[in-house]
Formats: C-alpha cells, structure tokens, sequence
C-alpha cells in the first residue's frame, strides 16, 4: 500500500475534505473509475461473458483500441485516448482500477482534479503514441487497450512531488518509484519470456508504460507549488476534459458506423476478402482489399490475395 502524504504539505490551503479514502476527497478519480467500469460493462454487453477472461479483438477495436496501422494510415487518432477506456479481461481492468484507486486520490488531493485530469488524459495519449511507434518498428498487428500508461502517469506525477515536497528521502518517492520500477522490469521480464516461449510479448505494453510514465513526471516537475486555479477555471479545464472525451466516444461511434472494416484486424480482412472473391463478390474484395493497402502495403498476404483479384475479377 502506498502511504498518503497529508494535503496541507504539497497545496497552500488543502481542501475541506482531505480524508484519506473518501471518495468526495477524489471525485475525479472516482469518476475515472466509473467510466472505465461502465466502458467495460458495455464490452461484455456487445462481447458476452466470456469477454471476463478474453475479449476478443472485434470488441476491442469497436470500443476503440489503439491499432497502431489503423491509427497512423487510417487517421484513427481518437484510439490514442478511446484505447485508455479499453481493457482485455476483468483481471486486466481489475489491476488497473485498484492502482488507480491507490495513487489517482493522493495527486487528485495534491494538485486539484483541475490538474491531475489534464495530465492523466495527457499521459494516456502520451503512452498510446509510444506504444504506436513500437508496433510500428515492430510491423506486427500491434493492438494496445488499458488504462496503465495513464495510471502509470499518475504514478510518475506522484513520484515527482514526493521529490519535491520531502527530497530524496520522501517514502512517497521510494514507493512510487519502486513500484514503476517494478512495472517495467516485470515488463520486460515478460516480453522476453514470451517471445521466447510462445513468439509474442506476452500482453505487456512496456511503451505506453514508459512513455505515459514520462509524461506524468514532466507535467508534475513544471506545476507550480500552492498555485490552485481559480473555481471558474477548474470548471472550464474539468469541463473541456469531458467534452474531449464525449467527441472521442463520438468519433470512435460514427468510424464503426461508416467503416465495414472498422472491427477488422488484418488477418480478418485477408479472410474477408478471399471469402468475397470465392464467392465472386469482387466488388467488396476489392474494399478489402484496399483496407489492407493502407495497413500492411507490402505483406505477402495481401499480394497474394491481390493476384487472385486480378484473376478472377478481370478475365
């Protein structure tokens, strides 16, 4: 457990409700965690239950997962934030709630929801990119969900003000830290060892880890110390957080609507399209065909299924 600094050391004048472990203390961790549980309530919905112990890829691109060939050749930038709403199992969302639950309240009561908000978003957008560019040096079917890169932000941020309220020898400090450090070296640990054994990463994202960890301790290392926003400008900054994420919800909405491969991973569409030419539909094979254009131009998988368009459908 991580210990929680008392309000009055990190803001100037601490809130009137600074008790540890209230939920009025955190309100906009608690609405975080709210989101993020209904956001998976509506997977199981569309998925079944057996999305408990593994969703399956449709959903989670339907949800809006972050595909890292989607996102850079299908300008599916809304994933970089949709993408942190997102989770794989009840475990994968059950671990992430309750870190979340343990840090978000102490940054929350230090710096104000007005800033902890900002900078979650941030961090989460911030750890998505990272985890786009990996699956892009990586050139795999790279799809990234979960809250961690954002709460792995949090952590940063929390690391940082331990640092600078108590300096080097602050508990809050060597307990972030320690467990950041552990994150990513559990991390790693993993990757490598299902790479070795079963040829992938194992479910570990350490990019969006690293990358939304960075992002967190940068936004906490540049907040001024006692400096609260006035009352209209938190609601402005509050206000703005949510319309973002309303026109992200909207966004990742209308693309399911209009796109037909929106759910699709790459192998999906390989399928769809060979099934459409076996069946002489060249007109939809030729639509996925050019989905998989924009995603892996140059895989052997999609020129072989362009040669049998070109044989069949122009003869």
């Amino acid at each position: 457990m991580y210990p929680t600094p008392s309000p009055q050391r990190v803001v100037a004048r601490p809130p009137p409700d600074s008790t540890p472990g209230r939920s009025v203390a955190a309100p906009a961790t608690w609405a975080l965690i709210a989101l993020n549980v209904i956001v998976f309530a509506g997977q199981l919905r569309v998925g079944g239950l057996h999305g408990l112990q593994d969703m399956s890829e449709a959903v989670l691109l339907a949800f809006g997962a972050n595909h890292a060939g989607a996102t850079l050749y299908e300008g599916r930038f809304e994933t970089l934030l949709s993408s942190c709403f997102v989770h794989g199992s009840l475990m994968h969302i059950a671990f992430n709630l309750l870190a979340l639950r343990q840090v978000g309240p102490f940054v929350e009561r230090a710096v104000g929801a007005s800033r902890m908000l900002p900078m979650y978003l941030l961090s989460g957008v911030v750890g998505s990119v990272a985890s786009t560019f990996s699956g892009w040096i990586s050139g795999g079917q790279h799809i990234s969900v979960g809250a961690s890169g954002a709460i792995c932000g949090l952590i940063g941020a929390g690391a940082v003000l331990g640092y600078r309220i108590e300096g080097r020898g602050s508990p809050v400090l060597r307990q972030m830290g320690g467990w950041l450090v552990s994150l990513l070296v559990m991390g790693l640990a993993v990757t490598f060892l299902f790479h070795a054994i079963a040829g992938h990463g194992g479910g570990f994202d350490n990019a969006a880890h690293a990358g939304g960890a960075a992002a967190g301790a940068v936004t906490a290392s540049v907040w001024r110390r006692g400096n609260m926003h006035a009352a209209p400008v938190r609601a402005a900054i509050i206000g703005l957080c949510g319309a973002l994420l309303v026109a992200t919800a909207i966004r990742v909405y209308r693309f399911d609507l209009n796109d037909p491969f929106a759910t699709f991973t790459v192998d999906d569409r390989v399928v769809y399209a060979a099934r459409a030419l076996d069946q002489g539909r060249c007109d939809d094979a030729r639509m996925a065909l050019d989905s998989l254009e924009r995603l892996t131009l140059r895989a052997p998988e999609v020129t072989m299924v362009e040669q049998t368009y070109k044989a069949r459908c122009f003869r």
